[in-house]
């Protein structure tokens, strides 16, 4: 029997109904899986706090990661650009069978935010492995209708989440917010735009094994959300963060701008661009953190923004 991480087992018990199904049909499935697959499982992992990811073994005698995700996981969209991907930037696929949302993935080591010594060298390695992550082809039927792309639905969350959440946060941190999304929605184009990860921080980023083609950096994304957008969007993810830091810093925006600056000459994207994402997933993202069960983390990201208006 394979003991169920705590974490997958609240989510999964937080859905209701749905969950506590998909719970109960696991074992089964599971083994169903492994045996159409001739793995043999081993421990289960904890990263993840949706789906259940575990060691395993193949016939060979080779490591693999096996995931099982539930349903309505995005876990179809996922295995799309993970598999288009080919190793570029992203974990390999062995294997994916969609009846049952499992998918076979090659084993990777620990995550970048585990293993960095600061966060220039967590920088250098996201943008290089990004430069590889957007070279994943974009569909051949790719479109946006108006008001879909990423910065207007940004715009939306943070207008409709500031007063749910008690107006957390200085007016004038969500006018900021809000104007910059406008603006990265008005330069939308889509013929410019690429497969961006969507969620590209540390903790996504894994070593890999061994050198290979595709992780020159010597690391891969996990989880990817897939959808077109201006490539600063995800450079503008990995600069989201760092409250500790902005939160320390005599000069917060000296410090923050200094990181863009970073990344823009590390991938050619525009610098102001990377700012204007970087704030407006600041915000956004700690909105949602206090709507969604983590406060007192969101509040800290709303203080970082506030020290940023400069």
């Amino acid at each position: 029997m394979i003991e169920f991480p705590d974490r997958m087992r609240r989510t999964a018990l937080s859905k209701g109904v749905p969950g506590r199904d998909w719970l109960a049909k696991l074992p089964e499935r599971l083994a169903q899986v492994c045996a159409d697959w001739s793995l043999t499982p081993g421990a289960a992992l904890d990263g993840g706090s949706a789906a259940l990811v575990l060691r395993v073994a193949r016939a060979d005698g080779t490591e693999a990661v096996l995931r099982l995700a539930p349903p309505g996981d995005g876990f179809a969209g996922q295995v799309r650009t993970i598999a288009a991907a080919d190793g570029h930037g992203y974990v390999r696929l062995y294997a994916h069978d969609p009846e049952r949302d499992a998918a076979l993935l090659e084993p990777l080591g620990p995550a970048l935010g585990s293993t960095a010594p600061s966060p220039e060298h967590v920088l250098d390695v996201l943008a290089a492995t990004l430069r590889q992550a957007w070279l994943v082809p974009r569909p051949p039927d790719a479109a946006v209708p108006p008001g879909t792309d990423k910065a207007s639905t940004l715009a939306e969350l943070i207008v409709e989440l500031w007063p749910e959440t008690g107006e957390p946060c200085p007016a004038a941190v969500v006018e900021r917010a809000v104007g910059y999304a406008r603006r990265r929605a008005a330069a939308f184009d889509l013929d410019r735009s690429v497969v961006c990860h969507g969620d590209p921080h540390p903790d996504n980023a894994l070593a890999v094994l061994s050198p290979r083609p595709g992780a020159e950096s010597g690391h891969v994304f996990i989880d990817p959300d897939g959808f077109l957008c201006d490539p600063a969007y995800d450079l503008g993810v990995a600069v989201r963060g760092w409250t500790d830091e902005v939160l320390a810093a005599a000069d917060p925006v000296g410090l923050v701008r200094g990181y863009c600056a970073r990344l823009a000459a590390a991938t050619g994207v525009d610098e102001q661009a990377i700012w204007e994402w970087g704030f407006t997933e600041r915000v956004s993202s700690g909105l949602y953190m206090i709507r969604h069960g983590a406060p007192d983390e969101g509040r800290e990201y709303l203080a970082s923004a506030a020290r940023l208006l400069g």
